[in-house]
């Protein structure tokens, strides 16, 4: 083969392996393209199932009827496991043999009494970490069982000390901006500052045969009831964990958000759902398979809501101003 073939083999080599590379190219943008689209839609689904879900995680429970009837704890006997571990060898101490010809027995009987002061030493140690743990337990007996009997006789100054240290109350960001929490003799109302329309995205995602993504937008019917569902599993959240964590056979949940007056033309806080939960009646849902919105059937509430138009503003149960 003369040159002029050897370079017209070279460049079909050179145009064979450009072309496998822009194939390889090609291919590699089309997966990537398919895998964003795959994360898109999947954190799309993500946010939607989170905005409904949000009752299924309830703070850990107390049961302060066992609080109350906890007995104290009891005071710790003397410690005296090391001496006692020397007791037979200093009692039945005798001098050896060899310890007369060479007089040994004095050094072994001070070296068995030195071990005998520092066994004591350590038994005073551990008497003292003992002690130190009950006094710190009984003064946690005391405020705890104090605390109990208090929140069981429906003191509101107690029930606004426990929900004081239950921050994830207010803290879940999920809920909205804060709780207001009103405090009576035996009841709670929690008045919660729901998340605006907005935090339901206002459009569909799902993912092409051809690996691309689509989003549509989403009917306004679908998109209120995912608002409706929304403010629904927050009402159901914030009366679970108050269950959890207060012994109360009821509490209201106000929920409201900024909507526009049409009197004044400014935005406000509005109430648009309203609930009265009672616990037993909460204590028999499957919080995990129920709709939010129709669980609300199940308690006394005030809703007023329209598929094709959403929230309007109500008169809740508990006043609120």
């Amino acid at each position: 083969m003369g040159w002029r073939g050897t370079l017209r083999s070279v460049n079909a080599a050179m145009r064979a392996a450009e072309r496998e590379a822009q194939r390889r190219y090609k291919q590699e943008q089309k997966e990537a393209i398919a895998a964003d689209a795959a994360q898109a839609v999947d954190d799309w689904e993500e946010h939607i199932r989170n905005l409904v879900t949000i009752h299924t995680s309830l703070s850990d429970t107390v049961d302060w009827h066992s609080v109350a009837h906890l007995g104290e704890p009891q005071k710790p006997n003397k410690c005296t496991r090391h001496r006692e571990k020397l007791a037979p060898a200093m009692k039945n101490f005798k001098p050896h043999f060899f310890d007369k010809l060479f007089g040994g027995t004095e050094k072994r009987k001070q070296k068995l009494i030195n071990s005998f002061l520092q066994a004591k030493e350590r038994d005073t140690e551990e008497d003292q970490k003992a002690l130190e743990k009950y006094r710190s337990d009984y003064a946690e007996w005391v405020s705890d069982n104090a605390m109990a009997r208090k929140l069981l006789a429906g003191d509101p100054e107690a029930m606004k000390e426990v929900v004081a240290e239950m921050q994830s109350l207010s803290a879940e960001d999920r809920i909205g901006s804060y709780i207001e929490f009103r405090f009576a003799q035996g009841i709670v109302h929690a008045i919660a500052e729901v998340h605006t329309d907005e935090v339901v995205p206002d459009f569909r995602r799902k993912q092409l045969a051809s690996g691309r993504l689509s989003e549509t937008k989403m009917p306004v019917g679908e998109f209120n009831e995912l608002y409706q569902d929304y403010v629904a599993s927050v009402a159901l959240k914030v009366a679970g964990d108050l269950f959890q964590i207060l012994p109360l056979g009821e509490v209201h949940v106000t929920c409201r958000t900024n909507m526009l007056d049409s009197q004044t033309g400014h935005m406000r806080p509005t109430p648009i759902l309203s609930v009265k939960f009672v616990r037993e009646t909460f204590a028999s849902l499957n919080l995990e398979h129920i709709d939010p919105s129709d669980s609300l059937r199940n308690f006394v509430h005030q809703m007023d809501f329209k598929r094709t138009k959403g929230f309007e503003a109500i008169q809740p149960i508990l006043p609120i101003t």
